[in-house]
């Protein structure tokens, strides 16, 4: 991702470190929890269909606590809110692991678990700024964002053996264990800080619709917003990937197909790092990636066998890269009392667009007969969006820094 003497300068930042290991070993115990209570359900209920249900309530949760709690983060010190936020989880967690809980009782436990990690992502990612010096900022965002997606592949690879070979309450009490494991590291690690907008003195009588506001009219933040929303197009291979995978007499894919995107975005963002060094450089590249992860698609119009299938998406994927620097300078344009309540209704607007789009090509796919020609579909809708979105992008750019290069 970054060269070996970056990874140390960030590794060696004390709150920095801290904050990595407890978020990359809570993301495998996530994944631990989420296989654990869809097998419970299916041992309880033996319905395939109460067991996706669970799966997918994981999704929701954010949908809700993204712009509601999102405030918590800039309303309190923002080590405090990591700090609670991870005993509250460790507890929750603790229950749910007990023998013999009411399955109706664990879904709800795990319903809260989601909504508290609402103000705790919103911390973490609103401290990284203060943390890491301007010159480590982006590659201590490609480095949690790599880190991450590796764990949840690891955990959702391991998940299996450990679940079906020491139980599902084992597994929820494992991931009980590395909050608290959280919990303690953020505490020792990362230093107290002032609340940033404290019960909301500056200038915010309204509450998450002031943050809003702010990424509705800024005209950076806009279009960097609608790039990162161009997740949900880019995202409907995933969605469609059974019947991809059916259409090209290779069910066997299935696993495969899901597992490019993360695996491709990872080496996306490791060779992005790598060449282009300069953090301003790589802002100017976020709108051609952003075209070229949606550009593949458009291929599928011609039926491309499984062979150029993992091709295209790899390709996809790894321009998907974009989202990384465009995390980075989207938080780093926000005013500090903005970024809790930012990152909430962020994160809503991209769990919305993903879901919303995987959603409605599942439909689309099944009206119109044809699996490619939706993800083809979807590729060519992206394409004139990203297009705007990278006028928009450069236009807004230049203008707050005359001196900026245009590509």
């Amino acid at each position: 991702m970054t060269s070996g003497g970056t990874i140390r300068a960030l590794v060696g930042n004390r709150e920095f470190r801290g904050m990595w290991i407890g978020s990359t070993v809570s993301t495998v115990g996530d994944q631990l929890a989420a296989v654990a209570l869809s097998l419970l359900v299916f041992e309880r209920t033996q319905s395939a269909a109460w067991t996706a249900l669970t799966w997918s309530l994981t999704l929701f949760p954010p949908l809700i606590s993204g712009p509601l709690l999102g405030w918590v983060a800039d309303r309190f010190p923002r080590r405090t809110v990591m700090v609670c936020c991870a005993w509250l989880q460790a507890v929750l967690m603790a229950l749910m692991a007990v023998p013999g809980v009411p399955l109706w009782l664990m879904v709800v436990l795990l319903v809260v678990v989601l909504m508290i990690a609402t103000p705790f992502l919103a911390a973490q990612e609103a401290s990284l700024p203060t943390v890491l010096p301007d010159k480590r900022y982006d590659d201590g965002v490609a480095l949690f964002g790599t880190s991450v997606d590796v764990a949840q592949m690891v955990g959702l690879a391991a998940a299996g053996f450990l679940v079906i070979g020491a139980g599902p309450q084992v597994a929820l009490g494992i991931n009980a264990a590395t909050f608290v494991w959280v919990a303690v590291l953020v505490q020792v690690s990362v230093r107290h800080r002032p609340a940033a907008d404290p019960l909301g003195s500056q200038r915010d009588p309204e509450g998450p619709r002031g943050a809003f506001t702010l990424l509705v009219t800024e005209p950076r933040l806009r279009s960097l917003m609608g790039m990162r929303l161009l997740a949900g197009l880019a995202m409907v291979p995933e969605g469609l990937a059974v019947p991809l995978a059916a259409s090209l007499d290779a069910v066997w894919a299935v696993g495969l197909i899901l597992a490019i995107e993360p695996a491709a975005n990872v080496l996306g963002v490791a060779v992005l790092f790598r060449v282009v060094r300069d953090p301003a450089k790589r802002e100017r590249l976020i709108g051609p990636l952003a075209i070229l992860s949606l550009a593949p698609l458009v291929m599928f119009a011609l039926d491309p066998n499984l062979t150029w299938t993992i091709a295209l998406l790899v390709i996809a994927g790894m321009a998907g890269a974009y989202h990384t620097p465009a995390r980075a300078a989207w938080m780093r344009i926000l005013p500090d009392a903005y970024r809790g309540r930012a990152y909430g209704i962020g994160r809503a607007a991209l769990r919305s667009s993903q879901g919303g789009g995987m959603a409605l090509a599942g439909v689309v796919a099944h009206s119109i007969g044809s699996v490619t020609a939706t993800i083809a579909g979807a590729g060519g809708i992206g394409l004139l969006l990203a297009t705007q979105a990278t006028v928009a992008w450069r236009r807004a750019r230049n203008r707050h820094d005359p001196e900026a290069v245009a590509i």
